[in-house]
């Protein structure tokens, strides 16, 4: 049973739920964070607090006598909000964290800081967004998604400009997916499927990317690198087979007989079209589907997943095919037609 006690941002998200049910089910004691109102059931090792960290509030109090950070709290959606909580909410937790005697700070930015690259394999040395501005040459996607990338770029120079002291790692996953998620693309417009259904999916699954920071915080916690050092690694599984949306679809199919999983993949050209007829703009770089985020500095500093995306969908297959013997049997149960 360990006593260290972990702070965890954004904890009601998607990825929190499952880090703090993950650090909970590794001894952990949690601090969990969060904007909305916090379950009132109670958990042993379990603390809630509840706090905007948008706010230009004292931010000392939440993390003191926290071991560790893990700051997955952001603003996806709207835009005027995406600066003062992906940066300017990002650097005064890290001072406060810092001020505090924390000892690990990991933060969640996203493969979106790479924008659309020149390149199609992106490392952790490939060329960024620019921060402030908005050029939309740099991005095949909607404003707000240009806005995302920026600031959470701009959280992790913040991060870098706080730490002096704090061990801190900062990782930019893919597109991370639950297993809802990953049976969600049977809704999808149909339109929609035939377009993607070609693309390279860069999914990582949530359960990996919550063993990732609990392995870079323990890793911090254990002495590795300098204090003040401020690692950054990509998170995702480009290499793995079989990573298109259709390869998924096909086997999804096979496994639930439901006819939204089984569609005519459009070519690559035509997703080209549809982009620059939405874009109106056709520059000299490759859109997400085309990109390989590579992971291997993080292999190299010894991190393995700890399930991988084949495990995942086999998991979700399970499900489908679960649900498909559910809906036969309902069907076959006959119906009492008396008056």
């Amino acid at each position: 049973m360990s006593d260290k006690i972990v702070l965890v941002t954004g904890a009601t998200g998607r990825i929190g739920r499952v880090v703090v049910s993950d650090l909970l089910q590794r001894g952990y004691h949690v601090r969990a964070v969060t904007s909305k109102s916090p379950p009132s059931e109670g958990v042993q090792r379990l603390e809630w607090r509840q706090a905007d960290l948008a706010r230009n509030d004292d931010l000392l109090p939440l993390v003191d006598g926290c071991d560790a950070v893990i700051h997955l709290a952001a603003e996806i959606g709207r835009k005027s909000r995406m600066r003062v909580l992906n940066e300017d909410a990002t650097e005064r937790l890290a001072k406060a964290a810092q001020d505090a005697g924390v000892g690990a700070f990991c933060y969640t930015s996203s493969v979106s800081v790479y924008g659309s690259g020149r390149s199609i394999e992106i490392s952790e040395w490939s060329p960024v967004l620019s921060i402030d501005e908005d050029n939309a040459s740099e991005y095949w996607a909607l404003d707000y998604v240009r806005e995302y990338g920026r600031t959470k770029l701009a959280g992790e120079r913040a991060i870098s400009r706080v730490a002096d002291q704090m061990r801190c790692i900062i990782f930019r996953p893919a597109v991370v997916v639950d297993l809802d998620q990953i049976i969600g693309i049977r809704d999808w417009s149909l339109v929609k499927r035939m377009l993607a259904s070609h693309r390279h999916a860069h999914h990582i699954y949530v359960w990996d990317v919550s063993d990732a920071l609990i392995w870079a915080v323990e890793q911090a916690l254990a002495g590795r690198g300098k204090p003040g050092d401020v690692e950054i690694f990509n998170l995702a599984e480009d290499d793995r087979p079989q990573p298109r949306h259709i390869d998924f679809m096909r086997k999804a199919f096979r496994a639930s007989g439901d006819p939204h999983y089984r569609v005519v993949s459009a070519p690559s050209a035509v997703d080209w079209l549809h982009d620059f007829l939405r874009f109106r703009t056709l520059p000299l770089r490759n859109p997400l589907w085309r990109m390989r985020f590579s992971s291997r500095r993080l292999r190299d500093a010894g991190y393995r997943l700890k399930f991988g995306m084949a495990q995942a969908e086999e998991l979700a297959l399970s499900r489908l095919a679960d649900q498909a013997k559910a809906g036969a049997q309902t069907k076959a149960v006959p119906q009492n037609n008396t008056v």
